[in-house]
């Protein structure tokens, strides 16, 4: 409250004061021109909004970053109310075309800061050339932008505003996922406004700083405004070599982007497993660059359609001669072929057992349940792709059977590619007959779903809409009602179907306070409670008992059915745990532990040939494969290359793979020559399949940004969703 009651103080006195000014300027003559009443005005809606934010309890309590803000934002408005005495002053500084350059170069700075500071509390640790190519790039554009509007300040201010605007928006991002702002994520604003509304937006006192830094770069950019002379907006020539020296700067800044290889020329990298210490010591606007520059995945060395196909064949016949040809799994086949058993994927959102982090020095001892079931016909370690966000990467990978690994950093294919060719779970089992049904109890928007499970071949999908009145939870649709709509699904048809459930119940944030008290577990840390983690735990516990009564109602149910349970990715706090439990390990161990949820492969009968508890660790991409396997499910070639491939790289995700030892590597060395033979072709091989598999002769790698509208793609396909019947 103390940081309200000095930014509207602040507020008063400073209108106070200008009003004041304005009068004595009216008095004498020399009324405040309209332009800095305009640029004061700002500067004082600035510090109002401050100051009623503050006033909700939204802004951290720092006197000290409050009275600096302030003092700048005052002075800030005085300034620009005083507009004609300080022109007058510049009037006779010699050299004003030089003095406005220098003023704008200046404001690029604070710039800078601006978009640093409020989420890089160590910018002074940034690599000295990063730091200078980020106040390169930003100089660039608002010196371009400068010349462009005739040497006049408000363009380049604008663009302040708006490093100042993400920086801050990097601070909430990282806050609520632990991870940066990266390009895709561009593609999926939809998406995170759907899921805003669980999270609690408090200015931290770097916050307040950085818009501090931003109001000095404004008010450069004013002042360097102020600097041109009156004759200019006469002067034809002038106007011609200010739009040149504009021009000029913003192509050249144009042309550095989109030419420069910010990977390999520059040596930007930005490593997958700890994205946030590359954005911290190579800068926002670098990292973000190279991610841009990578969404567009590169051709394998030597890649061409006629030898990636002549590839497949191959492992598909290596596993005909192998797995294939085994006693079990062709009475699993025989089984599959006549019985053909209804199938239910749920991936559960957040879902992990974060008991691995040495029982949370809380005696946590995870999902008790889930961990219990000792009737799985497999059961393991799931590394995924994605920490703290991101689920439908998780979801790509487990319905296509593609790795993020080969994608680059910060990608969606969901919201990126063009995904209408790729071969998926839900086209396979809808091509043997199956009724398919996607399910996620919130916006069909959110991720681009509506169009993606269309492309993929859903005959049905149940969105929000389509839980009105179930069971809430944070006023989240419960994972119970879920399975309650999918026990229903099983009521109505009894015909084989494919069922893909999303779940929404234990989305982030965590401090939301809306649990129950007869739902809240305590959990404390080193002797202290964290609300965050309680809920979230609290959570997970949620999940455990309804996972228990879905199982027991497909106990007891008059059909063979198989299920498939997984969580997406952890949450976005174990991170700090696992830095401060987890020392002088090796950094592919440490980083892996954080990209690791569970997996069951369940089945309430007896599947032919395959015995029950088995363990086996793999990653999301290969999980198709393998239930399609244990069950004796037709497979694809590219599922045959999987199960294949697994026996040389177990796992593999965006961070990092696993050879046949169970050893990590990262993913910067998949190329490293100290790999096994064997290991450095299996990962070769694979990212030479999934390049076939989703873009072909490579001629769809720049693919479809934004899907089209579901009535073109899908005319068959009602508004929410459902098939129409005929």
């Amino acid at each position: 409250m103390l940081v309200a009651i000095i930014s509207l103080v602040a507020f008063v006195a400073t209108v106070l004061c200008a009003w004041r000014l304005r009068r004595a300027g009216a008095h004498t003559g020399e009324p405040v021109p309209t332009v800095g009443m305009v640029w004061g005005g700002v500067f004082a809606v600035i510090q109002a909004f401050i100051g009623v934010y503050a006033a909700l309890g939204l802004v951290a309590d720092d006197p000290v970053a409050a009275v600096i803000l302030n003092l700048v934002l005052s002075g800030a408005v005085l300034l620009s109310v005083s507009r004609r005495r300080v022109a007058a002053a510049l009037a006779r500084i010699p050299y004003p075309f030089v003095i406005s350059v220098v003023l704008v170069l200046l404001a690029a700075l604070f710039a800078v800061l601006a978009l640093e500071v409020p989420s890089n509390h160590e910018v002074q640790n940034m690599y000295p050339l990063c730091l200078l190519l980020e106040w390169g790039l930003i100089a660039a554009l608002l010196m371009g932008l400068f010349f462009l509007v005739q040497r006049r300040g408000a363009a380049p201010a604008a663009f302040v505003v708006v490093f100042l605007a993400i920086g801050i928006a990097q601070y909430f991002i990282i806050t609520f996922k632990a991870q940066p702002i990266q390009p895709g994520d561009l593609s999926a604003l939809s998406t995170a406004a759907a899921v805003s509304a669980g999270y609690q937006y408090l200015l931290s006192s770097y916050c307040l700083y950085g818009v501090a830094f931003a109001v000095v770069g404004m008010v450069l950019c004013q002042v360097a405004g102020i600097l041109r002379p009156e004759r200019d907006m006469f002067s034809r020539r002038r106007l011609v070599v200010n739009l040149l020296v504009g021009v000029a700067c913003l192509g050249g800044l144009t042309a550095h982007v989109t030419l420069i290889d910010y990977y390999n020329d520059l040596g930007i990298q930005v490593y997958t497993w700890r994205p946030l210490e590359s954005y911290y010591r190579e800068g926002f606007l670098p990292c973000f660059i190279s991610s841009a520059q990578a969404i567009a995945p590169r051709k394998p060395h030597g890649y061409t359609v006629e030898k990636a196909q002549e590839l497949l064949s191959e492992y598909a016949a290596a596993y005909d001669a192998d797995e294939g040809a085994t006693s079990e799994r062709a009475a699993a086949t025989a089984q599959f072929d006549e019985e053909k058993p209804t199938v239910i994927a749920v991936m559960n959102e957040t879902f992990a057992d974060l008991s691995i982090y040495q029982n949370m020095h809380a005696n946590y001892q995870g999902p008790e349940y889930f961990k219990s079931l000792s009737d799985t016909l497999q059961r393991g370690r799931l590394y995924v792709s994605a920490y703290g966000g991101g689920t439908a990467n998780s979801e790509f990978e487990f319905l296509t059977g593609n790795s993020m690994s080969n994608l680059g950093s910060g990608v969606y294919p969901y919201t990126i590619y063009d995904l209408s060719r790729t071969e998926n779970l839900a086209r396979q089992f809808k091509e043997m007959g199956y009724t398919t049904t996607a399910m996620h109890p919130n916006h069909a928007t959110n991720w681009n779903r509506e169009n993606v499970y269309q492309q993929f071949g859903f005959d049905s999908f149940l969105s929000i809409n389509d839980f009105q009145g179930s069971d809430t939870l944070r006023g989240m649709v419960t994972d119970r009602a879920t399975y309650d709509k999918i026990v229903d699904l099983l009521d109505s048809n009894a015909d084989p179907q494919f069922i893909f459930d999303v779940t929404m119940q234990n989305h982030s944030g965590y401090d939301t306070g809306l649990l129950p008290a007869d739902k809240q577990q305590t959990y404390p840390i080193d002797g202290m409670s964290r609300p965050d983690v309680d809920e979230y735990l609290s959570l997970i516990k949620e999940s455990d008992d309804a996972l228990r009564y879905f199982i027991n109602r497909l106990r007891t149910m008059n059909r063979k059915v198989v299920l498939v349970f997984f969580g997406d990715h952890q949450p976005f706090f174990p991170n700090t745990y696992n830095d401060a439990w987890f020392t002088g390990e090796d950094e592919a161990t440490h980083a892996e532990r954080l990209w690791q949820t569970d997996y069951i492969i369940w089945a309430n009968y007896d599947i032919a040939g395959r015995s029950t508890g088995s363990t086996v660790d793999l990653s999301t991409n290969y999980l198709s494969a393998s239930l399609m396997n244990l069950i004796g499910a037709p497979m694809t070639d590219y599922q045959k290359a999987h199960i294949e491939l697994q026996k040389v790289i177990p796992a593999i995700n965006a961070t990092g793979f696993e050879d046949e030892n169970q050893r990590w590597y990262l993913a910067s060395a998949s190329s490293d020559a100290t790999l096994g033979e064997s290991l450095r072709t299996a990962r070769s091989d694979l990212a030479t399949l999934q390049f076939l598999e989703l873009f072909g002769d490579g001629t769809s790698v720049y693919a479809k940004v934004l899907q089209q509208a579901a009535n073109e793609t899908n005319p068959n396909l009602s508004p929410n969703g459902a098939a129409k019947r005929d």
